[in-house]
């Protein structure tokens, strides 16, 4: 399978491909079987270092392509076999040989062999680099670089999407207590190992599937669905025990403890997050180690706690 465009196709090719030399050009059938294709067709794989393919039958486009994109591209297909020509490019998954993928964006358009029967011209752009760096990017604008954890503009688009018609739940927020203290006389690195610890411990109790975020400089909020208050409030608790102690200051010790505040998801995420703020101050206010229960007018529910015990685990960063 080589370079066997007529001069018409190769006319159509160089409007679309803007003469970029890593364009990789096809040519297929109304049902996605590569009729034609540029040399660079050996980077899915197909063609062995003779530059001779390895199949024993033309591929089809679907077969290059990465489950989860097969639907999008087959549409594309059916469009172009049909003769739309005002398709723009679209971003696919395709794969490289083995189990390896890269990122490509492709452009399908209608165009006629001498026979008179439909097919479809094809450009596909590595995008691979953009992609990944977009990807990385993208992580990083949702990203605590503390802790690992998301971070508050994450945790806000979680919160509005599972409020009003996501399955129920309860929102946690946690305050890390005497952050500023052990800021001031032991360091911020130490705080910075404090809050690590912290996230490793939420990490460690919270189920799997529960959404751990770092929203504030000590304040961290799990999103606990399908979670009634009585379950939000003996994981919250197990996870005040578990990081509650003791740590060295010179000649005194610094309480090592974290304020919990529980509300139940309502409709909408900025009065839910109010509740959960409210229940949490109001956990800071108090001495008891009790769960508090203050019931919200419509009725919702909130549960404010602080617990302080033994038992800090070693402090290690989270990555």
């Amino acid at each position: 399978m080589g370079l066997r465009f007529s001069a018409g196709d190769l006319a159509q090719f160089l409007d679309l491909s803007s003469g970029l030399r890593s364009d990789i050009l096809l040519k297929l059938d109304a049902e996605g079987f590569i009729l034609s294709s540029s040399r660079a067709l050996e980077t899915f794989g197909s063609q062995g270092s003779d530059g001779h393919s390895r199949l024993l039958i033309a591929p089809r486009l679907s077969d290059l392509v990465v489950e989860g994109h097969t639907r999008a591209v087959g549409s594309e297909l059916a469009l172009a076999a049909a003769g739309n020509a005002d398709r723009g490019w679209i971003e696919v998954r395709l794969t490289c040989g083995g189990e390896s993928w890269r990122w490509f964006s492709l452009r399908l358009v209608p165009a006629r062999n001498k026979a008179g029967a439909a097919s479809v011209l094809a450009v596909l752009r590595d995008i691979h680099e953009r992609r990944t760096l977009e990807d990385k990017l993208f992580a990083a604008r949702m990203t605590d670089p503390l802790t690992g954890l998301t971070n508050r503009v994450a945790f806000d688009s979680m919160l509005d999407h599972v409020s009003g018609s996501g399955p129920g739940g309860c929102l946690a927020l946690f305050g890390v207590d005497h952050l500023r203290a052990i800021n001031h006389r032991l360091g911020h690195n130490v705080g910075d190992q404090v809050l690590c610890g912290f996230a490793e411990v939420l990490r460690t109790v919270m189920r799997t599937g529960d959404t751990i975020s770092r929203i504030g400089d000590a304040t961290f909020a799990v999103l606990l669905l399908d979670t009634d208050d009585r379950e939000a409030s003996a994981l919250t608790r197990q996870a005040q025990d578990v990081f509650a102690g003791d740590l060295p200051a010179g000649k005194s010790r610094l309480t090592l403890s974290a304020t919990v505040g529980i509300a139940e998801i309502g409709t909408g995420p900025e009065d839910t997050l109010r509740r959960a703020e409210m229940a949490m101050f109001l956990g800071k206010a108090g001495s008891s180690t009790r769960p508090v229960l203050e019931r919200d007018s419509r009725p919702r529910r909130a549960v404010a706690s602080r617990a302080a015990s033994t038992g800090f685990p070693q402090l290690r960063r989270a990555g």
